[in-house]
Formats: C-alpha cells, sequence, structure tokens
C-alpha cells in the first residue's frame, strides 16, 4: 500500500438537508453546507447514496468499481447544471456558473453506491475539493470505505496534475492523515472482495462536450484509461505523473508528463 501524509479528523453530525418547502428537488450539496472533521477544510463528510434515478446502486463482489455504477455516474455529473460547456468562447475562462462537482464512490456490505455531489463554482484557481472525511451512509453510517472520487471539468480540459493524487484518506495509528492506494474507509478499514483481496483505488474524469464526454480512470501508479464506446472496454493510454508550475506567475498547475503522450 502506497501512502503519503495528510490530514485529520473528528466527528459528523447527521445530515438531513432537504428542499422540499422550496418545491425544487436537490441535485447536490455546497461545501458550506457539510460538516467538516477536525476543523480542516479538505475533511468534509458527504452524505450518500445519491438518490438520482439515473446513478443506481450496483450488487457486484469483484475488485473492481461495476462500470454499471461509473458510466451512469459521470454522465449524470456532465448533465447537472453548469456542469458542461460552460467557457466563455471568447475568454476560454469558465463562466459565472461553471461548475465542478466531485462524488465519492464507495462499497457497503451489500453493493456499491455512490455519494451526493458536491458542487464548486469554479474559477482559475479552485476546483471540487473531494469528500475526504468520508460517506455518512443512510443504511451503514461512516464505516463504508471509499474506492475513489469522479469529478467533472466544465470546460472540456484535460486532466490536471493535482487530477491524478486524490485518492481515498484514512486516519493513522499516530494521529495523521494518509492518503492510501487501495479503498479504505476514513477510520482505517480496508475493502475486500469475496476472494478476500484488496479492492484497489481509482480516480474517474467526465470531460469534453455534452454531445461528444470523453471519460478517463486512473489508478495510483498513474495508469490512465479511456472509455471507449465503441468497444465498450477501458482501453489503456499512457502512464501518467504530475507537474506543478514553477515560480508565482506562471499557471498554477500543468498537465501531467505522460508516455506516449495521452491523446485527447
Amino acid at each position: 500500500m502506497t501512502a503519503r501524509p495528510f490530514m485529520r479528523r473528528a466527528f459528523f453530525p447527521t445530515l438531513l438537508l432537504v428542499l422540499a418547502c422550496t418545491g425544487h428537488r436537490r441535485l447536490y450539496y455546497l461545501r458550506s453546507e457539510l460538516p467538516i472533521l477536525e476543523g480542516r477544510f479538505d475533511l468534509a463528510v458527504v452524505p450518500g447514496p445519491w438518490p438520482h434515478d439515473n446513478v443506481p446502486s450496483v450488487v457486484s463482489d469483484t475488485a473492481t468499481v461495476p462500470d454499471d455504477l461509473v458510466l451512469p455516474t459521470l454522465r449524470t455529473l456532465m448533465a447537472l447544471p453548469g456542469a458542461t460547456d460552460a467557457c466563455d468562447p471568447n475568454t476560454g475562462r469558465p463562466r459565472p456558473d461553471a461548475s465542478e462537482y466531485c462524488v465519492a464512490i464507495y462499497k457497503t456490505p451489500q453493493d456499491w453506491r455512490v455519494s451526493w455531489p458536491i458542487r464548486n463554482l469554479l474559477n482559475e484557481r479552485n476546483a471540487c475539493q473531494p469528500p475526504f472525511g468520508g460517506v455518512e451512509d443512510e443504511s451503514f453510517g461512516r464505516e463504508v470505505p471509499i474506492v475513489g472520487f469522479a469529478h467533472n471539468h466544465p470546460c472540456g480540459t484535460l486532466m490536471s496534475g493535482p487530477d491524478l493524487t486524490q485518492f481515498p484518506a484514512l486516519k493513522m495509528a499516530d494521529g495523521l492523515w494518509t492518503m492510501v492506494s487501495y479503498a479504505a474507509s476514513p477510520s482505517g478499514r480496508l475493502a475486500r472482495d469475496s476472494h478476500n483481496q484488496l479492492i484497489p483505488a481509482w480516480a474517474w474524469l467526465a470531460t469534453g462536450h455534452k454531445d461528444e464526454p470523453r471519460f478517463y480512470k486512473w489508478n495510483p501508479a498513474g495508469e490512465v484509461f479511456r472509455w471507449k464506446e465503441d468497444t465498450t472496454q477501458w482501453e489503456f493510454q499512457a502512464l501518467c505523473h504530475p507537474q506543478e508550475a514553477s515560480g508565482l506567475r506562471g499557471p498554477r498547475t500543468l498537465l501531467p508528463r505522460c508516455s506516449p503522450t495521452l491523446k485527447w
């Protein structure tokens, strides 16, 4: 299991936020509506599952997340307000309504599920922060291991270096937080399949345009795959590693270093 230092955690009060009095159906949560652990902005806890008609829970004992859950999740993220084709054609920058949404994909004792989305309105320096504090599932509580996070790019932009580094986090015995390469709950419970094998962590991206979506997934080793609709399978694209811009005047992040060059 690979790991790197992270953050801390505290406790989560039960959430029940409903828009019934306004007559509108809730589609997402804002980060300001969520509890956070140990006073850390990154350690938000998101409710689950997302009760969306197009995102089903999927029963499976495999060691990989079922595509029957992942693909509907990515398509539904792209249909949320401001999630797709939300760039100003004159400036190339996100419009005021451009939004990144991120969800946690997790495993319960019964099935695979996806959390409610967290919405973040964008500018060139902000993006959606995954719920590293975990998921509060309505049936199984906090002890559900997260397999990884999915998010969208509202302007159809490419994968960024930081995208490659966001994986489940757990709290170690010494009190430090660590990102891990396997499905894990924040308390440190690792998920296993029916053969007692650890379940690898993944991350997913929905980008492109509404009529021409592009879906990617990658693991902590940086192996990037793209979903091919014609063959209905994930096709290996490249081995990628993040890189950060140097200096204060350059762009905040750079595209990953990929070999071979990633074909977008």
